[in-house]
C-alpha cells in the first residue's frame, strides 16, 4: 500500500501537534512544579527579569553579562554547601558563589521561576515516551509566542539596532551612539546564505531613515576567475541560484514612523565594475542554463515584519518581503531556548521569479558552547539551501557552516 508524501507529513503533523497539547499540559502539573526544585539549571536572559540584573550586582560580576547560564544548588541543608553558579556545570573555571550571597528577595525569585528555560537538574525518572516527548513536555503554550520584551523592537528610530552580527546573510548588524542616531554593518543580504551573494555594505541611519552604499568581495561566490578561458570544473554546488552585486551602489530605507513593522528602500547600481561572470551550468530540463540575479538598474524593496518573542528570544519576527526583484517570506529568531538549549533559528522561503529558481534556507545555530564571553556570544550550526536543480528536482545547492557573534547590548529601556 503506497502512502503520499502529504498524507505522510499531514499524519506526523497531527501526532507531534496532539503530543505537544497533551504533553504541555503535563509539564505544568504539580508533580513537575519547577518552584519545587532545588537543583537547577536557567538559560538566563537580562530581558526576561530585572532579578538577572540584580543578582550580577550582588555577587559582583562586571561587565553584565546580558545571557548566561545560571546554576543553582540548595539541595544541601548545610547552607555552606549552598550554591550558585555562572556557567556550565562541565566549566571548572566558570564563578561560583554561596547563595547566602543573593538576597532573599532574589532567592525567592530564583526557586519560583517556572519558565520553560529552567531544568531539572536533580535525578528525575525517565520513561520509553521520553524519547519522543522529553523537549516537547517542556513546551508552555504562553511562552510559544509573547509580544516583544523591549520598547526598540516595536519603534521605527530604533528598528535598526540588532546586537547580532551574521557572518553571512541575515539582518545588519545595527550598532546605536544614541539610540535613534548609528549605523549597520552587513554581509550578504537579509535574506541571503553563505556563498549565495558577494554583496556587503554599512548604513548610516538617523531617526528611521538610513543611508549607505553597497560593494563586494567576488570571492564570496563561486564563479570565473579573471582572464579566464572557460575551462572551468562544471560543479554545481554553490555554482547557481546566486545573486551578484554591483563593484558600487547606492542604498536608502526609511522605516514608516508608525511602528517597526513596514519598511521602505532604495538599491540603487552606480558601477557594475569589471564583472567576473557566472559559471555556466546548463538546464538538463528546459535548456539554456541555470538561472541567477546579475545586479543591474535599481530595485525598490519593502519588507512587511512583525516582531515577537518565541521561547523567550531576545529578537525574532516573521517576514514578508521584495528584495532586488524578488519575494522573501521568512522567519528568524535570536537566542531561542528550550529543554536546556539556547539556538537560533533562520528560515526563507524564495518562491519562483524571473530571475532566480525556488529556493528554501534553513540555518540553525547552536550557542552555550564555549565559555566566558563565547557562551552567550558566538553561536554556529549548518546553513542549507535547497532549491530546483539541472534536473529538475529540489536539490541542495549549497551545505556549510555558518556563525553569528552577540556584539553585546548597546542599550536597555529603564
Amino acid at each position: 500500500m503506497k502512502i503520499s508524501t502529504l498524507k505522510l507529513f499531514a499524519f506526523l503533523f497531527a501526532f507531534f501537534a496532539l503530543a505537544m497539547i497533551s504533553t504541555s499540559l503535563y509539564a505544568q502539573e504539580d508533580e513537575d512544579n519547577p518552584t519545587k526544585w532545588k537543583y537547577f539549571k536557567i538559560n538566563a536572559s537580562t530581558d526576561d527579569d530585572s532579578v538577572y540584573i540584580k543578582i550580577q550586582d550582588e555577587v559582583g560580576i562586571d561587565p553584565k553579562l546580558s545571557t548566561y547560564v545560571l546554576i543553582v544548588n540548595v539541595l544541601d541543608r548545610d547552607p555552606a554547601n549552598q550554591f550558585l553558579q555562572f556557567g556550565d556545570e562541565g566549566n571548572t573555571d566558570a564563578p561560583r558563589f554561596s547563595w547566602s550571597q543573593i538576597s532573599k528577595p532574589n532567592q525567592e525569585k530564583l526557586l519560583n521561576w517556572s519558565g520553560s528555560n529552567k531544568e531539572n537538574l536533580n535525578k528525575k525518572k525517565l520513561n520509553y515516551g521520553d524519547v519522543f516527548l522529553y523537549a516537547i513536555k517542556k513546551i508552555k503554550i504562553k511562552e510559544l509566542f509573547a509580544p516583544p520584551k523591549k520598547i526598540r523592537e516595536i519603534t521605527s528610530s530604533t528598528a535598526y539596532i540588532n546586537p547580532f552580527f551574521n557572518f553571512m546573510g541575515a539582518d545588519p548588524l545595527g550598532m546605536p551612539i544614541k539610540k535613534g542616531f548609528g549605523f549597520s554593518f552587513y554581509t550578504g543580504s537579509p535574506y541571503s546564505g553563505p556563498l549565495e551573494t558577494d554583496m556587503y555594505g554599512a548604513n548610516f541611519h538617523l531617526l528611521g531613515a538610513s543611508v549607505g552604499i553597497v560593494s563586494r568581495v567576488k570571492e564570496w561566490v563561486l564563479k570565473h576567475e579573471a582572464g579566464s578561458t572557460g575551462n572551468e570544473k562544471q560543479s554545481t554546488f554553490g555554482n547557481y541560484n546566486n545573486v551578484y552585486g554591483p563593484k558600487l551602489g547606492l542604498k536608502g530605507s526609511y522605516v514608516v514612523p508608525f511602528g517597526n513593522f513596514f519598511e521602505v528602500s532604495y538599491l540603487g547600481v552606480i558601477d557594475t565594475g569589471d564583472w567576473d561572470p557566472p559559471i555556466s551550468i546548463k538546464d538538463n530540463l528546459n535548456g539554456g542554463l541555470m538561472p541567477n540575479n546579475v545586479l543591474h538598474g535599481s530595485y525598490f524593496n519593502f519588507e512587511f515584519r512583525y516582531p515577537f518573542r518565541t521561547f523567550g528570544s531576545s529578537r525574532a519576527k516573521i517576514y514578508v518581503a521584495k528584495y532586488l526583484g524578488e519575494l522573501q517570506i521568512g522567519y528568524i529568531g535570536r537566542e531561542l531556548r528550550l529543554a536546556g538549549s539556547t539556538f537560533d533559528v533562520r528560515i526563507n522561503f524564495m518562491p519562483n521569479n524571473q530571475n532566480r529558481n525556488m529556493q528554501i534556507l534553513f540555518e540553525t545555530y547552536i550557542s552555550s558552547i564555549g565559555e566566558g564571553f563565547a557562551m552567550a556570544g558566538f553561536a554556529m550550526g549548518p546553513s542549507i539551501r535547497l532549491t530546483t536543480g539541472p534536473n529538475g528536482g529540489i536539490t541542495v545547492v549549497t551545505a556549510l557552516l555558518n556563525a553569528r557573534l552577540k556584539v553585546g547590548d548597546f542599550f536597555d529601556e529603564k
